[in-house]
């Protein structure tokens, strides 16, 4: 529910993160915390409201995620360039709303400070509270391995420990785990206890059926490879393409495949046949996979399916099949793929249990949820120690790029 992770781990390229590959020697890439003076870490406060106050490292950790965002917006501005300043360019964000970059950071940060400390007062009027011990194990591992180092070690990447990118500027792990845990469950508690069951403003079963009925894509698919993989003795994974009549035919007996579909035919049987044709001793029970989401036209990036089949997903009709083709080279696929009526995913994705109620209600409320926190925070009246806050500047964060080299060398 939280912005600001968006700016600072998907614009940034995940910059913490690099991709461990065999046979090559990659350049590491540091972030500029690397070259910094270590700042103090005492814990000052820097804005307050009755009881509640953030010390000083949760307003920076907030100007560093603010500063990342910001980034994500001036590479699409006029008179960008990388290895200059953007603070003084005039961003664009997601809402429309234009600014100096070092101003719309300055004012995003004090917009979460202030968002921080109205979930921290309403969650107190409500005698309601979250657990914070409980997400002090992972901000550990983030601080002393990398963020979700577990989730990304298995995709292939080491992560850099949050402790070497952030404590250089005075952040504490303390000020870490408060904004990018603690606050985030509090935001979904208080969201909880709007809309859920019981709540303020309670989202009617019907009304959330209904949304999920007009908004969501129910699918079902097979993937036809149009590569071959094969796995070496230290358990590395190449794929090298079919040869061009191979894959002219695969390509063709998927549209057949997609074919048969439309004409009354079932997923399942045609993933049968594929898989019969391929020699396969796997079943199509477990070959089939489906999925149920809410895909945006204007971003589908985001699409558990990938973006290149989504697009095509949007636009087909209900019980349509398609043989949607991605990739290049050694890494081609064909997707079989059938849009399903999306009343056939409401038992699995809405009403299972209150886990996919959740996840269909925070689509369906989060965007009135933020703008009433927001509203909520702009008009909160909290103290500001200034004499402290106003030390620390957007440019902390930027420093010109170093060039990096990739030197490649034979595996034995």
């Amino acid at each position: 529910m939280l912005s600001y992770p968006k700016g600072r781990y998907n614009q940034m390229n995940f910059k913490n993160i690099k991709k461990v590959m065999a046979g090559t020697v990659a350049g590491a890439i540091m972030v500029s915390a690397a070259a910094c003076t270590p700042i103090s870490t005492k814990a000052q406060w820097s804005y307050k409201e009755g009881k509640n106050e953030k010390a000083i490292g949760v307003y920076i950790f907030a100007l560093f995620n603010a500063y990342n965002q910001a980034k994500t917006y001036a590479e699409k501005a006029d008179g960008y360039k990388k290895d200059e300043s953007f603070l003084d360019l005039k961003i664009k964000d997601d809402d429309g709303k234009e600014a100096v970059a070092s101003d719309w950071i300055k004012d995003k940060a004090d917009l979460t400070l202030r968002e921080a400390l109205y979930l921290d007062s309403k969650l107190d009027s409500l005698n309601a509270t979250v657990d914070e011990a409980s997400y002090a194990e992972q901000a550990e591992k983030d601080w002393t391995l990398g963020y979700m180092a577990e989730y990304y070690s298995q995709m292939g990447y080491s992560t850099t420990p949050e402790q070497d990118i952030l404590e250089p500027y005075g952040i504490s792990k303390e000020s870490y785990q408060e904004l990018q845990y603690n606050m985030s469950g509090k935001q979904q508690k208080l969201f909880d206890l709007m809309y859920g069951k019981g709540g303020s403003e309670e989202v009617p079963d019907s009304d959330l059926q209904k949304f999920f009925d007009d908004n969501y894509t129910y699918y079902t698919y097979f993937t036809v490879p149009l590569s071959e993989t094969t796995t070496d003795k230290s358990g590395q994974q190449t794929s090298k393409a079919y040869d061009s009549k191979k894959q002219k035919q695969l390509t063709s007996d998927a549209e057949s495949y997609a074919k048969a579909i439309n004409n009354g035919s079932t997923m399942e049987d045609q993933c049968t046949k594929y898989l019969k044709a391929t020699k396969s001793s796997s079943k199509a029970s477990d070959t089939v996979q489906k999925g149920c989401e809410l895909l945006d036209k204007d971003n589908l990036s985001s699409s558990s399916i990938g973006e290149d089949v989504a697009k095509k997903l949007v636009d087909m009709k209900v019980n349509e099949a398609k043989a949607v083709t991605i990739g290049k080279d050694d890494s081609k696929t064909i997707y079989v793929i059938q849009k399903q009526n999306t009343k056939d995913g409401e038992k699995e994705y809405l009403t299972k249990d209150d886990s996919t109620r959740k996840n269909v209600l925070q689509k369906m409320k989060n965007d009135d949820y933020n703008k009433f926190l927001q509203k909520e925070a702009k008009a909160l009246k909290c103290e500001v120690n200034e004499s402290v806050v106003n030390k620390y500047d957007p440019d902390m964060f930027w420093e010109k790029p170093e060039e990096t080299s990739t030197t490649t060398t034979s595996s034995k």
